[in-house]
């Protein structure tokens, strides 16, 4: 980590920490609390990124982050949505905790219908903004006012003879989704 610290610093980058998995068992708290004090230690503010397939993946392992520790979260409505938790509600509770946010939208159906988390990932689980299951708007509301990062992330897996263009013609969907519901 030291390493990382050292190449991320030039950057004014924001030092993002996860659990690399898998499921079983719990995070190692007394870890993380050493991750977060080594960052401080050079000038860091790192936030913890909840994630599916990760021991920090549902709401009460992240109230389990949130309670043993004192990092800033990295809100991710996608991954958070999909572990069967409320995004909206989630702003609700843990909202002076938000040092960053992913936002993504959901097809639940797309997970439901899935054998497993990997699968459903590839299927397309996380669609377009708007196409989904996540309340987006009520998102923002509960978001109130924010002047951090908001990063939009829709996963692609490109196959052999996939064209790029569909893709990049979501991205722009995405934007305009943005632009006519948020303002931004």
């Amino acid at each position: 980590m030291e390493r990382t610290l050292d190449e991320i610093a030039p950057h004014g980058a924001r030092l993002v920490l996860a659990d690399a998995g898998p499921r079983d068992g719990d995070i190692d708290l007394d870890g993380v609390k050493r991750a977060v004090e080594l960052a401080r230690s050079r000038g860091h503010e790192p936030v913890f990124h909840h994630h599916m397939g990760t021991r920090v993946q549902t709401v009460a392992e992240i109230e389990r982050l949130l309670c043993g520790t004192d990092i800033a979260l990295l809100l991710d409505s996608g991954h958070l949505a999909a572990a069967g938790g409320d995004p909206v509600q989630a702003l609700g509770e843990w909202r002076e905790r938000v040092g960053h946010v992913h936002l993504k939208d959901v097809a639940r159906g797309v997970i439901e219908r899935s054998r497993d988390w990997n699968e459903a990932w590839r299927d397309g689980a996380f669609c377009e903004l708007g196409t989904g299951d996540v309340d987006l708007a009520g998102f923002f509301a509960a978001l109130g006012p924010y002047d951090g990062w908001i990063v939009v992330e829709q996963d692609w897996f490109p196959g052999d003879g996939d064209d790029p263009a569909r893709h990049i013609a979501a991205q722009e969907r995405n934007r305009r989704w943005l632009h006519d519901h948020v303002g931004i």
